[in-house]
């Protein structure tokens, strides 16, 4: 009755074309305004990070503190970034191969590269879509896709959680804004846990119930899980290798920066990486990596208080340009070099992949 009355009442009001304003339209207005929030949220928190860099930059001065990086450190740093990457996505596939679906190695790693123009949009979920779109038109169950890609995400940010949580003691100084919320990092880091645990509390509960679980997509076993944070290790340790190349390439190229900081910018880099993240509305954590570096990097730097913030900063801009070109550069050719799969096979009998030659349909 409730919804009668609205309904009636939503007849009355007119819309400024002259149609009637329905609660379908409510909802659509609702949907509207929410992602217009969204985006108007990501615009601030860029500009506002933003505003900071340019008051330290903006002077001038910090021409003479470090120059542009050989092309050589350039290489290394995009390469180390992109291993980091084929560490998390080979883990990927290997969970699709749990999953009964056949692919191979080079296919695999493609679709996640690719798929990871997705996270520069707002909500993150993009990539999972973007995974399901390019194997899904091939046969792959997209819940399957769907689901493995969400665990692969989670395993390497909740590995990244704990290496945050780990390397805290070497961390001089924290945000404020994230001192006292480590307990969500440590939520963070047994979240692939907890989600695999209820996974199979849910398929246990449905199989009881005479569903039927061929179509949906099992969950992934506990050895694989803990390979997955070996997976997830492994890219950080690289990662972290790239900011330690480039930061000593800015300080002047001399090794100044001992590897004994290693630690601490290993804490740094997760807790900036995995706080952009966190921020859904931040595509591709922008802004907020970059004010979590900042702030980290600062007391790090073996130089005067303005020094070390402006090379601070100077790491953050030029370890985004480096790792974005890098990451579409490597898309950009796996997208065009598509490989040519002779046949897909799945052990889920209710699913039937289709066999591809060099030209047939390929995502």
């Amino acid at each position: 009755m409730g919804k009668h009355i609205l309904d009636g009442y939503a007849s009355a009001v007119r819309t400024e074309a002259g149609k009637p304003f329905t609660i379908n339209g409510m909802h659509m207005w609702r949907r509207r305004l929410w992602t217009i929030s969204k985006a108007a949220l990501a615009v601030a928190i860029v500009v506002g990070v933003a505003r900071q860099f340019v008051q330290l930059l903006g002077d001038g001065n910090w021409s003479g503190l470090a120059g542009l990086p050989h092309w050589q450190t350039v290489v290394g740093v995009g390469l180390l970034y992109l291993a980091a990457h084929t560490s998390w996505g080979s883990f990927w596939v290997l969970l699709l191969r749990e999953q009964g679906i056949a692919i191979g190695w080079y296919a695999g790693l493609r679709c996640y590269f690719v798929s990871q123009f997705g996270k520069y949009l707002p909500g993150k979920a993009w990539v999972i879509f973007l995974r399901v779109g390019m194997l899904q038109p091939l046969g792959a169950p997209g819940v399957a896709v769907a689901v493995t890609a969400t665990y692969e995400t989670l395993a390497s940010m909740g590995a990244g959680a704990l290496v945050a949580v780990v390397c805290l003691p070497w961390l001089d100084l924290l945000p404020v804004a994230v001192a006292g919320r480590w307990g969500w990092f440590v939520v963070l880091a047994g979240l692939p846990v907890a989600i695999g645990l209820m996974h199979r509390v849910v398929q246990v509960w449905l199989r009881r119930r005479g569903a039927d679980l061929s179509r949906l997509a099992s969950a992934p076993g506990w050895l694989l899980l803990a390979r997955g944070l070996l997976h997830g290790l492994t890219g950080w340790l690289l990662l972290a290798c790239s900011l330690w190349l480039l930061l000593n390439e800015l300080l002047g190229g001399a090794w100044s920066l001992s590897f004994s900081y290693y630690p601490a910018l290993l804490g740094a880099l997760a807790l900036a990486y995995v706080a952009g993240f966190v921020v859904l509305v931040a595509p591709g954590g922008l802004g907020v990596r970059e004010w979590v570096l900042l702030q980290t990097l600062r007391p790090l730097v073996p130089e005067s208080e303005t020094a070390a913030a402006v090379l601070a900063a100077l790491t953050a801009l030029w370890l985004r340009l480096i790792w974005t070109v890098a990451e579409v550069s490597a898309a950009a050719l796996l997208y065009i070099c598509r490989p040519a799969i002779s046949t897909i096979t799945t052990n889920n009998p209710a699913v039937q992949l289709p066999s591809l030659s060099h030209g047939a349909r390929r995502s």
